[in-house]
């Protein structure tokens, strides 16, 4: 009889070794993270509208970009109309003139502007009829300003704008007194005498 006791109880301890060891062996599932993406329908009205403003951003950025590199651009090449018109400064003024010899206001105007193969008529009269009115503070390098001088009821001066500032505009020009040269429409004669201002060209092309 307790033979059979002790061999129950050694039977019972082997089994209870055995699941012990089992269970040791046993590997347990990592537990995984999962991360949702949120869809355009789980975004806030705060997180959409930082989309919607980056995009804007950029497509500004790229306007300005563009912009500023037309702007060189007319800059560039006007520039080349101003270095031409400062070559004929000190040339005498001369009435029907359009050479080193001598030139009037509107011979100065056309023979400038013909070395860029643009076609101005012969008088100041019939250049103020060209191309657009540009209000006098919108003025450019490159524009025609027109003037009345000495009590004339019709335009009869014409010159090339070479400096903008606010409402001041230097402008080269063959003056009757001193021939080609530059003057401002501050003072006082060329200021009364003003009448507006024309742009002849297209900025982006010349």
């Amino acid at each position: 009889m307790n033979t059979l006791k002790l061999t129950l109880m050694l039977t019972i301890s082997l089994f209870a070794m055995n699941s012990a060891s089992a269970q040791s062996f046993l590997v347990k599932p990592k537990k995984v993270k999962t991360e949702t993406k949120k869809s355009d329908k789980d975004l806030t009205v705060e997180e959409l509208n930082k989309i919607l403003n980056a995009s804007t951003t950029e497509e500004t950025k790229s306007k300005k970009t563009e912009k500023s590199e037309a702007s060189e651009k007319y800059s560039y090449l006007t520039e080349q109309l101003i270095n031409v018109a400062n070559e004929y400064k000190g040339v005498r003024y001369s009435w029907g003139g359009m050479s080193r010899n001598g030139m009037d206001c509107s011979g100065f105007v056309k023979t400038a502007f013909s070395q860029f193969d643009i076609s101005l008529p012969r008088t100041s009269r019939e250049m103020a009829s060209l191309g657009s009115e540009i209000n006098k503070k919108d003025a450019k390098r490159g524009d025609l300003i027109f003037f009345k001088n000495g009590g004339s009821r019709v335009i009869n001066h014409v010159g090339i704008v070479v400096e903008v500032d606010g409402e001041d505009i230097t402008f080269i020009h063959s003056a009757s007194s001193k021939g080609v040269s530059v003057n401002s429409t501050k003072e006082a004669y060329y200021k009364k005498g003003f009448v507006k201002v024309n742009r002849v060209y297209d900025q982006q092309v010349l």
